[in-house]
């Protein structure tokens, strides 16, 4: 468990940084004209975590159920994204706080 919460982390501080800061805002506008789905993909904090928690997951191999393996990886990653959602609204949080 400690393994995924760790992850969730990553995975928070990773989607926080490509879908809401600066540093990605051209490349974000660059996929929004060149494809509206990777746009919205790469604009959206919780979509963006999910893909980052199946691609985390597919290196770390973290088992919450040890039941059938597949199941066990897909399940894992989505509760790794659903963890990382409330990190990401903090850290949301915490960024319009320190911009007043």
């Amino acid at each position: 468990m400690e393994e995924v919460l760790y992850l969730s982390l990553v995975t928070a501080s990773i989607s926080f940084t490509v879908t809401e800061t600066k540093l990605f805002a051209s490349l974000r506008e660059w996929l929004r004209v060149k494809s509206t789905t990777l746009g919205n993909l790469f604009s959206c904090g919780f979509c963006f975590a999910h893909w980052v928690a199946f691609g985390l997951t597919a290196i770390y191999q973290p088992r919450l159920f040890q039941i059938w393996l597949w199941l066990d990886y897909f399940l894992t990653a989505l509760v790794i994204a659903w963890i990382a959602a409330f990190q990401w609204v903090v850290m949301c949080w915490l960024m319009k706080k320190a911009q007043r």
